[in-house]
């Protein structure tokens, strides 16, 4: 059974997903991508707020920084 998500500031799990947006989404860019890939240079950064303290947490979307990262590479 999978741990149920708590918000790291109050501890709440009424939490809820979104995103965080200004005049366009906002993206992390790996500093030292591949040369070459097919995937372009951003990463997606999901949100999470919590209802009840207002925290928000960002989390970028791991598989497609492994994919494009010279760390991600295998050895």
């Amino acid at each position: 059974m999978a741990a149920e998500k708590t918000c790291y500031r109050c501890g709440s799990s009424t939490l809820e997903t979104g995103r965080v947006q200004s005049t366009g989404r906002i993206h992390f860019y790996v500093e030292n991508p591949k040369f070459m890939t097919l995937h372009t240079g951003y990463v997606p950064i999901i949100s999470i707020m919590c209802l009840d303290c207002g925290t928000i947490e960002f989390v970028g979307e791991v598989s497609k920084a492994r994919k494009i990262s010279k760390k991600g590479e295998a050895a």
